[in-house]
């Protein structure tokens, strides 16, 4: 039960991540650092929860996704800045 209510945090916080991302695309660049360090929190705030309920292989496996959707964040800024 606990397992299933961690995943479907994970992927509301992921479409609430991309939200972000489309709205930074439309701001400054000093707002878009703003709201990358406050992603940055949440992501640590997210691995904290994982190792206290998902095994390990799946911890891993959902941090690298999150991960590479942080350096995808990265290149959207530089070809908008």
């Amino acid at each position: 039960m606990q397992h299933t209510h961690q995943q479907q945090q994970q992927q509301q916080q992921k479409r609430d991540l991309q939200q972000q991302q489309k709205q930074k695309q439309r701001h400054h660049q000093h707002q878009q650092q703003q709201q990358q360090h406050e992603q940055q929190q949440q992501q640590q705030q997210q691995q904290q929860q994982q190792r206290h309920h998902l095994h390990h292989h799946q911890q891993q496996q959902q941090q690298q996704q999150q991960q590479q959707q942080q350096q995808q964040q990265q290149q959207q800024q530089e070809a908008c800045l």
